[in-house]
């Protein structure tokens, strides 16, 4: 596996009467179409407590996630799928370098 040198951390928590539509959304092609966009490497999802979730993903360099972030139809159509359930839903997003490691 390729050594990410940035990486983008999707916090979320999920009301129980949508976990299931979620993570069928997640698993039904979402989190592949977003690991797949240029310079991104993988995808992992961490599962925590009581519907907490992290999609955390590995990407080649800062510039690649700012090409992503720019992808207005892409964040739009991805947009527009979460809609259903966003209202049963809280996120938080988080990026950046890797600043320690052991």
């Amino acid at each position: 596996m390729k050594e990410a040198k940035y990486f983008l951390s999707v916090r979320f928590s999920i009301e129980p009467q949508a976990e299931a539509q979620v993570l069928r959304w997640l698993d039904g092609g979402h989190a592949a179409e977003v690991a797949k966009q240029p310079g991104f490497l993988w995808c992992r999802r961490i599962k925590g407590e009581k519907g907490s979730y992290m999609m955390l993903y590995g990407i080649e360099s800062k510039s690649a996630f700012l090409a992503y972030e720019s992808n207005l139809p892409l964040k739009k159509k991805f947009a527009d799928e979460r809609a259903p359930f966003e209202k049963y839903m809280k996120i938080e997003r988080f990026h950046g370098e890797v600043a320690f490691s052991v």
